[in-house]
């Protein structure tokens, strides 16, 4: 009993398929990792303005960062029709090799107090993960 194989004209396509899934795959995983230890992948969390987000080993260099708004902008009670957020940034700066420092600001305007426009402090979420 013969065991059916693919055309001779769909091999080549097909283990090109194979392995371009296999090869991401087996990118993610370090050669030799110590015995008994799990090193994290990726790490999340929420961030103040101007708090350090540190990695958990190796350097900045070996880490990316993603950072985006949680909360920014203010509420006033019965008075949403006049005002405004005017700006936001949220961004991290290399700090040391192994932090970064971020930036979670906002500027908002009351209609009563125009004068009274400034950044404002706001938080982050955060996203590393290991290159």
């Amino acid at each position: 009993m013969t065991t059916p194989s693919l055309p001779s004209r769909l091999r080549a396509p097909a283990l090109l398929l194979l392995l371009m899934l296999l090869l991401p795959a087996c990118a993610r995983f370090r050669a030799n990792p110590a015995p008994g230890t799990a090193e994290p992948r990726s790490v999340a969390g929420t961030v103040r303005h101007g708090e350090r987000v540190t990695v958990p080993y190796g350097t900045v260099q070996d880490w990316d960062i993603l950072v985006s708004a949680a909360q920014m902008g203010a509420e006033e009670p019965r008075s949403d029709a006049d005002n405004r957020m005017l700006a936001f940034r949220v961004m991290a700066a290399v700090y040391d090799t192994q932090s970064w420092t971020v930036t979670a600001q906002y500027r908002f305007a009351y209609a009563s107090r125009e004068a009274d426009v400034h950044w404002v402090p706001g938080t982050a979420h955060y996203l590393i993960v290991r290159r």
